[in-house]
């Protein structure tokens, strides 16, 4: 019995009274992120067209004569590599690279473009999963991605 006062007198003078708080005030100082607010890109460039920006586009060989863009002909078509496939909403694309100056090309909708967004002269192309059939003066090319 005495066992049980101590515990009744000891839990009376060690309880304490829940104290009232207020509840806090939350104020946003942002609004909600998001995707539009997150990623907002400078420009809409398009990724088959090689980018300048670090200097990477340049001609292999550092003389003026190789500066300028060599025309494309039926001799020089065999000397293209597919560099990259890329489809969207438009259509199916390629990126072509003259292995000799280093010029790029682009196939889009049968069409060959030259680095100035031009329309290669007898130039056609069809895309075909991952290889690209390219035909300019008689002459046929099959290139595939990668050289394989």
């Amino acid at each position: 019995m005495l066992k049980t006062l101590i515990i009744a007198a000891a839990s009376s003078c060690f309880a304490q009274e829940p104290a009232v708080t207020a509840p806090a005030a939350v104020a946003v100082s942002t609004p909600p992120a998001t995707v539009e607010g997150l990623y907002r890109p400078m420009n809409a460039r398009d990724p088959m067209v090689p980018s300048t920006f670090f200097g990477d586009h340049k001609p292999k060989t550092g003389s003026a004569a190789a500066a300028a863009e060599v025309p494309l002909s039926s001799s020089t078509i065999a000397g293209l590599s597919l560099t990259g496939v890329m489809e969207d909403a438009s259509g199916k694309q390629a990126m072509l690279t003259d292995k000799a100056s280093g010029a790029v090309y682009i196939l889009k909708g049968g069409k060959l473009l030259d680095s100035k967004r031009k329309t290669v002269p007898g130039a056609a192309g069809a895309i075909r999963g991952k290889q690209v059939e390219l035909t300019m003066g008689g002459v046929s090319v099959t290139l595939n991605l990668h050289g394989k």
